[in-house]
């Protein structure tokens, strides 16, 4: 679905894929060591000029016009230094596009570079060309002077937490030779799988992990996820005791994590009420029954944990952010801003600033809100295309979407093309209800990023929401689930075009995937409307009862339930 980022299987098979491929870059190959800007200047090309300005460029904070110099005098000069130059401050003022390209001249120049190889391949995958990464990493991966299973262990780990691992996956999947690769390195691609929603591909590769090291406990624990991810109970819990017995405290809480997996929570709560009492895992233990306890609704339980925790010093900003989430779910906004606030005061980054802004926009406070999301802004100017899309989500959700269409459109002026700017454009036009001119931006974009399941699952899901071309909708989505087959995301969105071309029940075998996958209340939401419309009434109030639980703020599924249940004759 276009505007959810709904979470794949459950507690175990969830990565973090929030750092851009841009952020790892610098971390990775572009912040190593060169000449200085003085040597820059000094050893090129004698008259070029350009150099110069570009320095004077960046020291009067114009990073778009430095970077846009640098590749200017690095296609002028066979110096690969000024070519590294333009790419890491094309990087850190996100101009993608300058930074590709001066990558790619990076790489001509110094061919045999691995920084300027990881660089361009890197690139490569956020701008979608997969054919060019792949290139470019098969001729990493080939130097005679690269140990590929060290080279992959720089670069797996990072893609498996980047916006990009569905790009990685697509690349790294056919081009890694598994007979010769290490058992960490097939354990690390089958985590890539699972990060690309590719779990039978993570399952074949792990599998072949554990034919050579049997005993290894992080590989038995992504097994035991995988085993519940299919539904297999037995086989689920077996691998998971496996695993928590050869391992240290990093396995130690598999049994639990797959037993929240499998939906059996009071089980899982029993478990890590029995690892509290080891002195060792108490802590940890003690963090993961307040998270449990807020997952299934027992709000009032989570809330007095986290404020134990507060009190001990223990997660203090990780306690503090459930609290204000807790008190937004008991109606309880004015202590929810305090958390939210509290936060902010002492540097957190966006997500809370987000949560304490939409409070305020709910209270017409807009001076107070923006104010939270500009002060992150002055201290974070590497984050404007983040904060520009935070504000444009915010104000789409407060009802005004001139404003939200005017931030990204001021942004795209300074930031041309970027992909995730076009992106917010196509949803904030969406929600406003300009179906026309949303499928023209999602159209445009998925050109230039061929075959991106992201943006084939938006463009369908647009399309079948607004009962438009469904035939081609159903072929967009179905193209996308196969890229993703276990996306909780695009298989409701399979689901939602099936029920809108009038097969409700083909639409169900979908759903109940997708909610085990997931358990988000959207899908809840579409599950239990498609059970409604099939005359199974008991068993979508079942459905809605489930998720309001674990959801009780959720839009979607409170409207599908107000919706359905307002025509319905009252009973006796």
């Amino acid at each position: 679905m276009p505007n959810s980022s709904h979470s794949r299987a459950a507690a175990s098979l969830q990565f973090n894929r929030r750092a851009p491929v841009r952020a790892l870059l610098l971390a990775l190959c572009v912040a190593g060591v060169w000449g200085t800007s003085a040597a820059i200047e000094k050893d090129a090309a004698a008259g070029s000029g350009l150099v110069p300005e570009a320095e004077l460029a960046r020291e009067r904070g114009d990073c778009r016009g430095a970077a846009e110099q640098y590749l200017r005098a690095a296609s002028g000069v066979r110096d690969p230094r000024i070519a590294r130059r333009a790419t890491e401050l094309a990087l850190e003022c996100e101009q993608l596009g300058t930074a590709e390209r001066a990558a790619a001249r990076w790489r001509v120049l110094d061919p045999e570079n691995v920084d300027a190889l990881r660089a361009a391949g890197l690139l490569a995958l956020e701008a979608w060309r997969l054919d060019a990464a792949s290139s470019v990493f098969r001729d990493l991966l080939a130097k005679p002077d690269v140990e590929p299973d060290r080279a992959l262990a720089d670069l797996l780990p990072a893609l498996i937490e980047s916006d990009q691992s569905a790009a990685a996956w697509a690349v790294f999947g056919p081009l890694v030779d598994r007979q010769r690769a290490a058992p960490a390195t097939l354990l690390a691609l089958a985590r890539l799988a699972v990060a690309a929603d590719s779990y039978d591909a993570a399952r074949e590769l792990a599998t072949q992990a554990r034919a050579r090291t049997p005993a290894d406990a992080p590989t038995l624990k992504l097994l035991a996820a995988l085993e519940a991810a299919r539904g297999d109970a037995p086989a689920a819990l077996a691998l998971a005791q496996d695993a928590a017995r050869l391992g240290d405290q990093d396995t130690a809480f598999t049994i639990a994590e797959i037993l929240i997996d499998l939906d059996r929570t009071e089980e899982a709560h029993q478990e890590l009420e029995r690892l509290a009492g080891e002195p060792a895992l108490a802590d940890e233990a003690d963090r993961r029954l307040a998270l449990l306890a807020a997952a299934t609704g027992d709000f009032a339980d989570s809330q007095r944990r986290f404020v134990a925790r507060l009190r001990r010093g223990a997660g203090a900003a990780e306690s503090t952010y459930y609290l204000g989430l807790l008190a937004e779910r008991t109606g309880q906004p004015d202590s929810a801003l305090v958390a939210y606030r509290g936060l902010a005061d002492a540097g957190a980054g966006l997500a809370p600033r987000v949560r304490a802004a939409a409070i305020l926009l709910k209270r017409n406070e807009r001076e107070a809100a923006f104010k939270l999301i500009d002060d992150f802004a002055r201290a974070n100017p590497g984050a404007a295309v983040d904060v520009a899309v935070t504000r444009s989500q915010l104000l789409a959700e407060a009802a005004a979407p001139a404003e939200a269409l005017a931030v990204v459109d001021t942004a795209l002026k300074a930031y041309p093309q970027h992909h995730e700017l076009r992106y917010q454009r196509a949803m904030v036009l969406e929600r406003a209800g300009k179906t026309r001119d949303a499928v023209r931006g999602l159209e445009a974009l998925s050109r230039s990023r061929v075959d991106d399941p992201t943006l084939l699952n938006a463009l369908g899901y647009t399309l079948a929401d607004r009962g438009q071309q469904l035939p081609r909708a159903e072929q967009l989505i179905q193209r996308a689930v196969d890229l993703r087959p276990d996306s909780a995301a695009f298989l409701d969105s399979l689901a939602w075009v099936k029920f809108r071309r009038g097969d409700a029940r083909g639409a169900l075998p979908l759903l109940e995937r997708a909610w085990a996958l997931s358990r988000d209340a959207e899908i809840a939401a579409h599950w239990g409307e498609v059970l409604w419309t099939l005359g199974q009434r008991t068993e979508a109030r079942t459905v809605w009862a489930r998720a309001l639980v674990r959801a009780p703020d959720s839009r979607p599924l409170a409207d599908t339930v107000r919706r359905l249940t307002a025509a319905e004759p009252a009973r006796p």
